[in-house]
């Protein structure tokens, strides 16, 4: 066995762009005061993000996916909580902005920290614990280390969810949750905290977020019902966290006004939850909704809040809507860059900027919101990929560092998708067991294979002359298909593999299929006779399979952590490279020339491999979770990797890498030529539902003047099998073929 020693001179790859945002974190997403730099937590690592100059980089020492997140008001720290396993304890670390250093840490939370905060002035970080530990902890800045633990919640109220600091002391702070609202005050000296329940009368609710005003008079907090809960402070005194004589209480639950409905039922609450707050200056408040809308609001002035104490329902109407909008997703995150403009946070993982002023919403950074399953580039075209992931393919284009079409399919993931090699369609593969070809500029559905795969389809390869696709399924069948215009046909079923298909690949006389599985065993299949020409079999899940460009030799990974040369015509093992000693190797692409590949794992390293010596000559470790997809540019200067967080990654080649003879930039599509002399087209005779043709000379290659810059098109799929309660004619309830010219 040959082993993969790294040379010396391996090179840092360098990534160009970096498409990574968590949103699912709340108040996960922060704006560095100083830097304007974005800081969010993405996997187990800290994201600080430079949108202007499109740069990121990662600060490392978390052992599980970070759960929250703050800055320092100075930006001089940053603090971070995590989750872990059943039975662990998580960390809570506190860095250093300027160096990217951890300055003190501990791990007194049980599983999970649920929120954490800086109190004024730096002096402390508060932390709260999650359903497991219920506990909230004092962390001394200047002597970075935990002072004092008390549990978070009386035995008759539930967890704490949010934590929130005063403006103005350092000792006091505001924890709020499920029919959970306290005031606590922190006595340094004594190594003590006291305690208050905030008084709500008779309202219970389960508090999302909470907002306190800069003279620390009132706070906002957020429900889960709809409305906002208005409380007046009182505070501070040391021992008696109010002021002698006070105790804080509630004002009132108020929802926004509707003028067309009648006095009892003019009043509004936010659909799925209040999920984030801003106070703005003038008592006016940012509020972002559990459904996506974002609205403007400010306290009426036309009737006295004395007036609604005999309104019929629980939550008053005293907010007046100024201005509203709506986003993708549930609002997680408000972020404030400048008095007028702020950055707005989903958990589909979209940030838009929105001013307040105009009220102008944009959308600024896009991702995938789960797992990136598939990547893939056009032939000959190095400006565009495709991603499959949850729900959607998506096309970026690799210069403007853009997401340019969002082809949507509700609840089901996307496992692979194909350019065809003429440009005109996008083939995909999904986990519904339906194969769908879609227009590359539009978006529209041009034919779709119901019912292809009995457990769902988990593998793609297209031929290079586009009359034929191969689909692999989760049941272990390879089917092989002939594309026509007007009907798609099933050619053959190739049956041996017991478990999954993992990976095809096709070689370039479009003679072979080779199928990787995990089962231990790939399978070289002759396509033209529709049987198996030669077996492959190792002691690993094989996760990837790749063709050298000449057909005559295989490229094989999987979760042993090694990489295999086999060859083609007897299955003979050539060499065998150890990737990763601990973890699996879960893709492999390869440049045009066949010089050099990429292989990327679970242990969250991208290396590029030189194909003749074995040597890795360059290691990236940007990412933050197990990288689980990869594919080169036909260009070969640059690659793109997915991991499971759903970030991904464009890095650039060394020049010394870019294989040789380095091949030129990739020319343009042009449209299929006529057909030759001789041969009558000869019309269908029957209407298969499926002559969706494609729009006259749509093809990839113009998808980029297509777009205008800073723009998206999301186009949805509709339903492929409808089915009917009673048909509207016999053909139809005869079900020949289904109808799918409404997609």
């Amino acid at each position: 066995m040959i082993m993969a020693n790294p040379v010396k001179d391996c090179k840092q790859l360098q990534p160009r762009a970096i498409f990574g945002i968590n949103g699912k974190v709340e108040n996960g997403v922060r704006q560095h005061p100083v830097t304007q730099a974005a800081i969010f937590p993405l996997g187990n690592k800290i994201a600080i993000a430079d949108f202007n100059k499109n740069t990121q980089e990662f600060v490392a020492g978390h052992t599980n996916s970070i759960s929250c997140l703050d800055v320092s008001k100075s930006g001089k720290y940053i603090a971070s909580g995590q989750i872990n396993h059943m039975g662990f304890r998580g960390y809570v670390i506190v860095w250093d902005y300027e160096s990217r250093k951890e300055l003190g840490r501990h791990d007194l939370h049980k599983v999970k920290v649920q929120a954490i905060c800086f109190t004024a002035e730096e002096r402390f970080v508060i932390s709260i614990g999650g359903k497991d530990d219920g506990s909230v902890i004092v962390f001394d800045v200047q002597t970075f280390s935990p002072i004092c633990r008390q549990a978070a919640s009386r035995a008759i109220s539930g967890n704490a969810l949010t934590v929130r600091p005063m403006h103005n002391n350092p000792f006091f702070f505001l924890t709020a949750g499920d029919r959970h609202l306290r005031l606590w005050s922190i006595v340094r000296e004594q190594k003590k905290l006291y305690v208050q329940d905030v008084h709500l009368a008779s309202k219970s609710r389960t508090f999302y977020c909470a907002r306190i005003d800069k003279k620390d008079e009132f706070a906002y907090l957020g429900t889960g019902t709809g409305d906002i809960i208005k409380i007046v402070l009182n505070c501070c005194d040391r021992d008696n966290v109010t002021r002698p004589g006070t105790s804080s209480g509630i004002l009132g639950a108020f929802g926004t006004h509707n003028p067309r409905k009648p006095t009892g039922r003019d009043c509004n609450r936010y659909v799925n939850g209040v999920r984030a707050l801003y106070v703005l200056e003038g008592g006016r408040l940012l509020i972002g909704a559990g459904n996506g809308d974002v609205e403007l609001v400010e306290e009426r002035t036309d009737v006295p809040l004395v007036n609604f104490r005999d309104y019929p329902g629980p939550t008053w109407p005293y907010l007046r809507v100024v201005k509203k909008t709506r986003v993708s997703g549930r609002v997680s995150s408000f972020v404030r860059s400048t008095p007028e403009k702020f950055y707005i946070c989903t958990d589909t993982n979209e940030i838009y900027m929105l001013n307040i002023q105009s009220w102008v919403l944009k959308l600024m950074r896009t991702c995938h919101a789960k797992a990136v399953y598939f990547i893939t580039f056009p032939k000959n075209y190095a400006a565009v990929f495709a991603t499959a992931g949850h729900e959607s393919i998506r096309i970026w284009s690799s210069n403007r560092k853009q997401e340019l079409l969002r082809i949507m399919v509700y609840n089901f993931n996307c496992a692979a998708v194909r350019f065809s090699q003429d440009g005109t369609s996008i083939v995909s593969v999904w986990n519904d067991g339906i194969i769908r070809a879609f227009t590359p500029i539009t978006g529209r559905l041009i034919y779709a294979i119901p019912n292809a795969h009995n457990k769902g389809c988990s593998a793609l390869a297209i031929a290079s002359t586009g009359r034929f696709i191969v689909t692999g399924g989760i049941e272990g069948q390879v089917r092989v298909w002939k594309i026509e215009p007007y009907r798609q046909n099933l050619v053959g079923v190739l049956k041996d593999h017991s478990g999954p298909i993992t990976s095809l690949d096709i070689n370039y006389l479009d003679t072979e299929v080779i199928s990787a599985c995990t089962d231990g065993s790939c399978v070289i299949w002759d396509i033209s006779r529709m049987t198996r020409k030669q077996v492959v079999t190792a002691n690993t899940q094989f996760m990837s399979v790749l063709y050298f460009p000449t057909g005559v030799q295989i490229l094989t990974c999987g979760s042993d952590g090694r990489i295999i040369y086999w060859m083609v015509y007897n299955g003979a093992l050539i060499r065998e490279l150890t990737a990763s000693k601990k973890s699996s190797v879960n893709c492999l692409s390869m440049n045009a020339t066949g010089d050099y590949f990429v292989s990327v794992g679970s242990d969250l390293q991208v290396k590029l491999w030189d194909y003749n010596s074995g040597d890795v000559v360059g290691v990236g470790s940007e990412h933050a979770s197990s990288v689980i997809s990869a594919a080169y540019s036909p260009c070969g200067k640059n690659f793109v990797t997915g991991s499971t967080d759903g970030s991904l990654i464009i890095w650039d080649v060394p020049e010394d890498y870019w294989g040789m003879p380095n091949p030129p930039d990739g020319p343009s599509y042009q449209l299929p030529k006529a057909q030759a002399k001789g041969k009558a087209v000869v019309q269908s005779r029957v209407d298969s539902g499926t002559r969706v043709k494609p729009i006259p000379g749509e093809n990839i290659n113009g998808l980029l003047k297509a777009t205008p810059k800073d723009d998206l098109c999301c186009v949805e799929c509709p339903p492929c099998a409808k089915k009917d309660s009673k048909a509207a004619d016999p053909i139809v309830e005869c079900k020949i073929v289904p109808d799918v010219r409404k997609c």
